[in-house]
């Protein structure tokens, strides 16, 4: 199976999961609307648990891309925080199908899914690492603060998945920024970052 078909069918079966549930997802289903062969399917992934796996994880590549390669190192780290949020939410509220898949269909199915998640998290913690020279004050810092800058964010974006408003994420950047950069450098200047964001 070349890379473009395998790509498409994995975003089939997340789609299908998204729709249906982890119970009621039908590889039959996929297969009939991709144009895949049960063969071609059984040569390349054997049954739909290690098909939903790799889906996942292209899909945790993409997202991490996606941010990761918005930020620029000629910007202060705020800024580079701020561009790689914005590049996040956005693709998140145009895809929202596949935001939901991300943190809540596929994560939910069993623990071993639920690692995948924290997992993709925690990918996101070595971006604060520069936060804490940026604030001037890091042995003042808790040794987590890095994982609370990112679970805080995260807990604003799974809220307005999981009610299904994902639209509204883009216009929620400057807070969800606020509660990023709040751990690091205060409330007051994380609040001149987030009024610099709400009128950029």
């Amino acid at each position: 199976m070349d890379s473009s078909r395998r790509d498409i069918l994995l975003d089939a079966v997340l789609l299908e999961l998204s729709r249906t549930g982890y119970a009621e997802l039908s590889v039959q289903g996929v297969l009939a609307d991709t144009g895949v062969s049960e063969s071609e399917f059984e040569s390349e992934f054997g049954e739909k648990d290690a098909a939903l796996f790799a889906a996942y994880r292209r899909l945790s590549e993409r997202v991490v891309d996606e941010a990761m390669g918005s930020c620029s190192d000629d910007e202060r780290w705020p800024e580079r925080i701020r561009s790689g949020l914005k590049a996040l939410l956005e693709m998140l509220a145009a895809e929202p199908e596949m935001a939901r898949v991300l943190i809540r269909s596929f994560p939910g199915i069993r623990p071993a899914t639920y690692q995948c998640y924290v997992d993709l998290l925690a990918r996101f913690v070595p971006a604060m690492h520069a936060g804490r020279d940026y604030s001037g004050v890091d042995e003042e810092l808790p040794s987590s603060v890095e994982l609370l800058a990112v679970g805080a964010a995260e807990t604003l974006i799974f809220v307005e998945i999981d009610a299904g408003r994902a639209d509204r994420l883009p216009g929620m950047l400057p807070e969800i920024l606020f509660t990023i950069l709040v751990p690091f450098i205060g409330p007051e200047r994380a609040a001149e970052e987030m009024q610099s964001a709400a009128t950029a």
